[in-house]
């Protein structure tokens, strides 16, 4: 079950919504667990006890950290002189917190890496040895970070340790971001689970509006893009030239952006709808000037994870050059692995990390350009992001090598057969909306959550967003009802 599906739009909820209404106000996170533990079973079934490993592994074991860590500290604050300051006590367990987060990550282990290793090994070392084969539980990457997130905050003290486990498992399965994110930090959604959010209209009609929108992104634009995408590029080697192949990746450029974009949106407008904020997780990614900039808009929460688990405990900019270059280059090989053990992450993940370098060692991310040189930088950012993309995309490395030397080897004609077929008018209409990301103001935000000074209400940054919402939603539900299903692209990972 998908946020895109007729089952979940006409069934699921509603049915869910009204219960959580009717039912009394303490038991409304009970009502909440119960639907999203359905919705997870729905799509994943027995999986279901993955999630649930994870759930108890970091719930019990962040609560023993936390009381390692306070024993430490007390006995730290004991043996010391008492002219040593209090920050002088140890901070964290860093034994129990990296124990903790290896044992978080063996369902990720077995499922996600496991199999491409042992595929590998068969194809090179070892020919004939056996090969594991088994389904990826849904949105695996995403719980685990959530996670380890938490396992960290509560381990070094930055946030108690629940002790509701009703209310951690509320935290990890809730269905709007349970299997593509955003990644949700307990901090930012505690306050929430103690039952102090809100159901009012204001915050319905921006959640609604906020739905429609990405439902709109998703089962219209990314979905129509995927097809064009999908024809170009299992368009035969003797039919592929430039156009196929420009279109191609343009094509996957918008699909992947509006499907991952839409789900944010559907996620955040579903949050609201229930009471919950969560952050951002794109702002205008395709209007970037530069690498830095794009990573500081596509994806922000997992590059905030990436920061702040991972960038800065290897010492950030903060050891020097060769020490901040070694953490980026590591951060970002952990990004690639995170989407996948294959070439084709990999290969995108080092052209990111190597077009970050490139910003840094030139000293481009600290100038602020002219008018001119960022329409120049924004239209260099947006054939790299094209390009880049193609590895992402491509079943294999030689065919995405393929693709870029059909992209720049500048061979006349037109599309391919199997690509042109593809390009009716509600398809081409689609794709130029997409094309449109690419030319909107750098700060085109307006359907980011606002919140409404010290109330705590939400608001429409432009109020168009509201008022065109309604139709976006008959549009979105004719494509639901009109299109195959598609899943979201970033349910595999």
């Amino acid at each position: 079950m998908v946020f895109s599906s007729p089952t979940f739009l006409f069934l699921f909820l509603p049915l869910t919504l009204l219960a959580y209404l009717m039912v009394p106000r303490s038991w409304r996170n009970a009502c909440l667990l119960l639907a999203s533990i359905v919705f997870y079973v729905w799509g994943a079934g027995g999986h279901v006890f993955v999630l649930l490993y994870v759930a108890l592994v970091s719930f019990y074991g962040a609560r023993m950290a936390g009381r390692a860590r306070s024993r430490a500290s007390a006995t730290s604050m004991v043996d010391a002189p008492a002219a040593l300051p209090q920050e002088a006590a140890p901070k964290a367990p860093r034994a129990e917190i990296a124990g903790l987060i290896a044992l978080v990550l063996i369902p990720i282990a077995l499922y996600k890496y496991l199999p491409p290793v042992t595929q590998f090994v068969a194809s090179t070392a070892w020919p004939g040895a056996p090969q594991i084969h088994w389904a990826l539980p849904l949105g695996i990457s995403f719980f685990t970070f959530h996670a380890i997130s938490y396992v960290v905050d509560a381990g070094r003290g930055d946030l108690p340790p629940e002790r509701s486990s009703r209310d951690y498992l509320l935290y990890l399965f809730l269905f709007p971001h349970q299997i593509a994110g955003p990644i949700v930090r307990y901090s930012e959604i505690a306050r929430e689970l103690k039952d102090s959010r809100e159901v009012t209209l204001g915050n319905a009609t921006y959640g609604l509006t906020r739905f429609a929108w990405g439902l709109t992104k998703k089962a219209y634009i990314a979905d129509s893009a995927g097809i064009v995408a999908d024809a170009a590029f299992s368009t035969p080697g003797s039919s592929f030239n430039s156009s196929t192949a420009w279109i191609g990746a343009l094509a996957y450029a918008i699909q992947i952006y509006f499907d991952f974009s839409g789900y944010s949106d559907m996620a955040i407008g579903l949050a609201a709808i229930f009471g919950f904020r969560f952050p951002e997780n794109f702002r205008s990614p395709y209007a970037s000037i530069g690498p830095a900039d794009y990573w500081r808009r596509w994806h922000m929460t997992l590059s905030r994870w990436f920061r702040d688990y991972v960038y800065i405990p290897l010492g950030g900019n903060r050891h020097g050059i060769r020490r901040e270059y070694a953490a980026l280059l590591i951060t970002f090989l952990l990004t690639s692995l995170w989407h996948g053990a294959t070439w084709g992450f990999l290969v995108w993940g080092g052209l990111h990390s190597l077009a970050l370098l490139a910003e840094r060692v030139t000293g481009a991310h600290r100038r602020t350009p002219g008018a001119i040189m960022t329409v120049l930088r924004r239209a260099a950012m947006a054939v790299f992001v094209v390009f880049s993309w193609v590895p992402f995309r491509a079943p294999t490395l030689t065919e995405a090598v393929d693709v870029w030397q059909a992209m720049f080897g500048f061979s006349g004609g037109a599309p391919s057969p199997d690509a042109y077929i593809t390009l009716t008018p509600w398809n081409e209409l689609a794709l130029l909306l997409g094309i449109l990301v690419f030319f909107l103001p750098r700060n085109a935000t307006g359907f980011q959550l606002v919140h409404g000074g010290h109330s705590g209400r939400l608001q429409f940054r432009y109020p168009l967003a509201a008022v065109t919402a309604p139709v976006l939603l008959v549009v979105a539900v004719i494509s639901v009802l009109w299109l195959d299903f598609s899943p979201f692209l970033y349910f595999q990972f």
